[in-house]
């Protein structure tokens, strides 16, 4: 795909700490349809470009389970986006370094419905959605120089979302982030020592902090969770990325993510969160979890630092969990 004239932006790396930063400037002119309040989950549909009817304003990658009038589903390009593809540069002027932030960026739409929450979409169009995230990863993982596939979710006015009509994101990396690459070692590093992998042998360190199991797939408050009321789901299995799920998998995830989210709204009231997928295709000993991280905090000077800090320990989450889940 050529490079977007509209488009532009940079990598610079910060030669105080070596982290990346990604500047782009097309992203103030996102559509917004959340007020500006920051609790609020009030919106416009007006403002929104997500509605049934308004499929010319974005450029369709696929209809799912229907056509332009009747879809469920609706995969599109990020017409804002922090990466986008193009031509690649590296430029170093003395100790100023920076490169082009190549990738792809997509937009999900997971309903027609412009105000129905994630955890009320139907069983049905959910395992669809995942069997969708699926596909399109192994599509971007296809194309040439994408090393790390990333699928997300940020919803409410907290998490940094921007438009209220339930959506998800994919972005296809050039490079593997730092996260993921801290998350490898410590796979690499435990598997070397123990001979296992590190999510399978926490699964079974983890029970006094797990939430919910089946026979396919298990949740748990993790031991260090860094927000208040997190969450992290996983196949039992060792699978790597979302294409090696099975079907049984699939409807297992599904229908953790629906319980949580239920439950913490009944714990928390209606909360901002980040879901964050964490795979990789090319990483075999990587454990695919998904990571449920509520934003009942705002980020304050500590965690600028590195440091996490957490107002709920895992073990009172996990009971407030179930007091609160029916489980």
């Amino acid at each position: 795909m050529p490079h977007p004239e509209n488009l532009d932006g940079e990598i610079r790396t910060d030669y105080r700490t070596g982290s990346k930063v990604f500047f782009s400037s097309i992203r103030n002119k996102k559509p917004m349809d959340f007020t500006h309040n920051d609790s609020s989950w009030t919106s416009d549909v007006s403002k929104c470009p997500f509605e049934p009817g308004r499929e010319d304003l974005n450029k369709t990658i696929s209809y799912i389970g229907g056509d332009e009038s009747s879809w469920r589903l609706r995969t599109i390009e990020n017409k804002f986006p922090l990466i986008f593809p193009g031509p690649g540069f590296h430029s170093s002027i003395e100790f100023f370094e920076k490169s082009t932030p190549f990738g792809y960026s997509e937009v999900l739409i997971e309903s027609r419905q412009h105000e129905l929450p994630f955890e009320e979409i139907s069983e049905d169009d959910l395992v669809l959605w995942l069997d969708t995230v699926a596909d399109r990863e192994e599509e971007l993982y296809s194309k040439e120089h994408i090393k790390y596939v990333y699928m997300f979710k940020n919803e409410g006015p907290r998490s940094g979302a921007s438009l209220f009509h339930p959506h998800s994101q994919i972005m296809a990396f050039s490079e593997v982030p730092p996260v993921i690459s801290s998350e490898i070692s410590m796979i690499k590093k435990h598997l070397e020592e123990n001979g296992a992998c590190l999510y399978e042998y926490a699964m079974d360190k983890e029970k006094e902090r797990t939430l919910l199991e089946s026979d396919s797939c298990v949740a748990i408050a993790p031991f260090g969770s860094k927000f208040s009321g997190e969450s992290v789901i996983m196949p039992k299995r060792h699978v790597n990325y979302s294409a090696g799920l099975s079907r049984d998998e699939r409807i297992g995830i599904v229908r953790m993510i629906k319980k949580i989210l239920i439950t913490n709204k009944k714990i928390f009231g209606r909360v901002s969160y980040n879901m964050l997928f964490h795979e990789i295709k090319s990483e075999e000993d990587f454990h695919f979890h998904i990571e449920i991280c509520p934003r009942v905090i705002t980020f304050a000077a500590v965690e600028f630092l590195g440091f996490f800090t957490n107002q709920i320990t895992p073990e009172r989450y996990r009971e407030f969990f179930m007091d609160n889940s029916g489980v």
